[in-house]
């Protein structure tokens, strides 16, 4: 896996195995996980990085799904922002609730976002 601002490849997980991208600019509060664009599951989820990353494997250029992978991808990443507070990736339509019901006080963020944070993945088990 090379260190590219967006990285376009191919998680090896058995049954869970997904085409994946790796935007550098996601960062996590945690060093320890790696936010990943799954192409299977149409989100990002959060993985361990060290149990993911002997997984990842380049996506050849050539492959015909490189174009649907990309376009899946800049689709989901305008979807998605990152909480300046607490690094999580929300959704654009829970802002909009928000902002549109005024649920919220600055600096407070209410439950509305967190159930729409993306999801956490352990991959220890081969499942992504």
């Amino acid at each position: 896996m090379t260190r590219k601002a967006i990285w376009y490849g191919y998680l090896k997980a058995g049954k869970k195995s997904s085409p994946v991208v790796l935007d550098t600019k996601l960062q996590t509060r945690n060093p320890k996980t790696i936010y990943l664009f799954n192409y299977v599951r149409g989100k990002f989820l959060e993985y361990s990085r060290e149990l993911v990353e002997p997984k990842l494997h380049d996506l050849d250029p050539d492959d015909n799904l490189l174009k649907e992978l990309k376009i899946a991808f800049k689709a989901a990443r305008k979807m998605f922002v990152v909480d300046q507070n607490t690094q999580k990736i929300v959704t654009a339509a829970a802002i909009n609730d928000i902002q549109t019901t005024a649920l919220y006080e600055v600096g407070n963020i209410p439950d509305l976002i967190q159930e729409n944070t993306i999801d956490y993945v352990n991959a220890s088990d081969g499942a992504a």
